[in-house]
């Protein structure tokens, strides 16, 4: 939260079961649209190859987050 303040762009990573609290929390500090990639729960106990598995389809919504976070607001030029 601190980065996104600072004018970071960032991405917070959140287990399915925490997510609805990180929201909470998030829009208590004035940050509701905190950019949050929701991950499943059960990857923790996987070999790397199955987390790979089970994250790759995640990596799409990870780069739209990331640009979007990046890029300047539109100001209503033209």
């Amino acid at each position: 939260m601190n980065l996104e303040r600072q004018g970071t762009p960032s991405l917070t990573f959140v287990t399915e079961p925490f997510e609805q609290a990180a929201r909470t929390h998030a829009r208590l500090r004035q940050l509701p649209d905190l950019p949050l990639v929701v991950v499943p729960s059960d990857y923790l106990d996987r070999s790397d190859e199955a987390v790979a598995r089970k994250l790759r389809p995640l990596i799409d919504e990870i780069l739209e987050k990331l640009c979007a976070a990046g890029a300047p607001e539109d100001e209503g030029a033209e």
